[in-house]
């Protein structure tokens, strides 16, 4: 025989089978709000699948109350559906926390160290074409005076 979850209430457990709107306004609410709900909340829910009254015994039968709450609260399904409360946050231990920043700003560090040197080699190489190119320069002047005679190619 399987049992189908229902709402545990004291004062919802203490009612008789049947029950007037009152004494289940009184048992889910309390009695100083149990007239708000009976006038105002009670057709409401009635609306969306509350017990309605049985015309025999002119009450609400009290199980299928607890039931019809038991499914209000999901209670049936196995879990609670809840929203969202915002953006979903893990927990990450601060030692950790500390070990993820200082890998972050190494990594960094050597990026902006690793930018440093690729410009420090362009320039260097830039310096040193410059330097093969007067070179090259001289090179060809001193060939050219040797070969004409001491005079420079105009």
């Amino acid at each position: 025989m399987t049992t189908e979850p229902t709402v545990t209430n004291a004062a919802l457990d203490r009612l008789p089978l049947f029950a007037t709107d009152m004494e289940i306004a009184t048992a889910i609410v309390g009695r100083a709000r149990a007239d708000y709900w009976r006038k105002a909340i009670l057709p409401a829910l009635e609306k969306s699948g509350f017990p309605g009254l049985d015309p025999l015994h002119k009450a609400r039968p009290v199980p299928l109350v607890k039931q019809y709450y038991a499914l209000y609260f999901g209670i049936t399904l196995g879990f609670t559906l809840a929203k969202p409360d915002g953006e979903e946050r893990i927990w990450i231990p601060k030692r950790e926390r500390k070990r993820m920043v200082e890998e972050e700003a190494r990594i960094a560090e050597a990026g902006t160290q690793q930018r440093d040197r690729r410009a420090e080699a362009k320039a260097n190489s830039d310096a040193w074409k410059e330097k093969k190119q007067k070179a090259l320069e001289e090179f060809r002047a001193k060939k050219a005076r040797k070969n004409c005679g001491g005079e420079a190619p105009p």
